[in-house]
C-alpha cells in the first residue's frame, strides 16, 4: 500500500493501525495533539484515519472541515451517528481488537464501510490485521452489536468494581439485560434487527478479556447514556442502563 495515511490520534488503536499500515508499505504520518495537524487539515492527498476518543471527535471534525469527506475514515466506538451524519461520504471502521501496551488480541474481523474501505482493508490485511469490507446493512448491524459490547465492557464493571470475568460470573442476568437493551434500541434506531446470536458471540469474545477492569466510566453520553436517551425518544425502556448511570452519578455527588 503506497498511499499516504494520516493517523489522527496515536493512542492504542491508532498505534496498532499505524504499525499495520507501515508494514503494508504505506507512508504513515502521525498526528498528535502537538504535531501534524497543519498537514492533516490541509490539501495533501491521503486518507485521514481519525482514531481520537469519542469526546474529542467533534473538535477533530472541526479541524478537518476543509478535507474532502471521501478522505476521512472514522474509527470510534459508541453512538456517533448524530456527529458523523454531518459529514456524508466518509468511511467508518469498527475495530474488533483489544490493545493494552504489549497485550494485543483480535476478537473478530474488524469491518469498514465507505469509499475508502476497500483500499484501507487491503492495506490493513497486508499489514497483519484481520479486517474486511461490509455493506451498509451489515455495517449497521455490527454497529448495533458493538454498542452492546461497549455498554457492558465499561460502566457496569466500574459500578460493580469487578473485572469483566468476575462481573459475568456474578451478574450474568444484569449483563444480558444491559447488552440486550443496548442492541435493541440502537438496532431500531439504525433500521436493522437485533439478533439473539449477538449475546452468544459477545460471550465468546469476552473470555480473553476476563481480566479487563476499567478504573473509570468514560464517554457515557456516547454509550450507556446514548442508549437511555434513544430509548426515551422512541418510547422504549432501558432501565438497566439507566440504573447503572444513576449509580455512577450518585457516587460523584458531594
Amino acid at each position: 500500500m503506497s498511499e499516504r495515511v494520516f493517523i489522527i490520534g496515536m493512542g492504542e488503536v491508532g498505534r496498532r493501525l499505524g504499525d499495520a499500515l507501515v508494514a503494508a508499505g504505506a507512508a504513515v504520518v502521525p498526528v498528535t495533539r502537538a504535531a501534524g495537524w497543519e498537514r492533516a487539515a490541509g490539501a495533501e492527498p491521503g486518507v485521514r484515519l481519525v482514531c481520537v476518543g469519542e469526546d474529542g471527535l467533534a473538535a477533530a471534525m472541526g479541524r478537518l472541515a476543509a478535507v474532502q469527506a471521501e478522505r476521512l475514515v472514522f474509527v470510534q466506538n459508541g453512538w456517533l451517528r448524530p456527529l458523523l451524519d454531518a459529514r456524508p461520504g466518509h468511511t467508518r471502521a469498527l475495530i474488533w481488537f483489544t490493545s493494552k501496551a504489549s497485550f494485543f488480541h483480535e476478537l473478530r474481523p474488524s469491518v469498514l464501510h465507505g469509499p475508502a474501505a476497500a483500499s484501507l482493508a487491503r492495506g490493513l490485511r497486508s499489514g497483519g490485521l484481520n479486517c474486511r469490507v461490509a455493506g451498509d446493512g451489515e455495517f449497521r448491524e455490527r454497529e448495533a452489536e458493538k454498542m452492546g459490547f461497549n455498554c457492558v465492557v465499561g460502566l457496569p464493571l466500574v459500578v460493580r468494581g469487578l473485572s469483566l470475568g468476575e462481573y459475568l460470573a456474578a451478574h450474568r442476568r444484569e449483563a444480558w439485560t444491559v447488552f440486550t437493551e443496548a442492541v435493541e434500541v440502537t438496532a431500531r434506531a439504525l433500521g436493522v434487527r437485533a439478533r439473539s446470536s449477538w449475546w452468544r458471540r459477545f460471550l465468546a469474545v469476552a473470555g480473553p478479556l476476563a481480566w479487563v477492569r476499567p478504573s473509570a466510566a468514560k464517554a457515557l453520553e456516547f454509550r450507556n447514556g446514548a442508549v437511555v436517551d434513544l430509548a426515551a425518544a422512541m418510547s422504549l425502556d432501558a432501565a438497566a442502563n439507566r440504573a447503572l448511570l444513576d449509580a455512577v452519578a450518585a457516587r460523584s455527588r458531594p
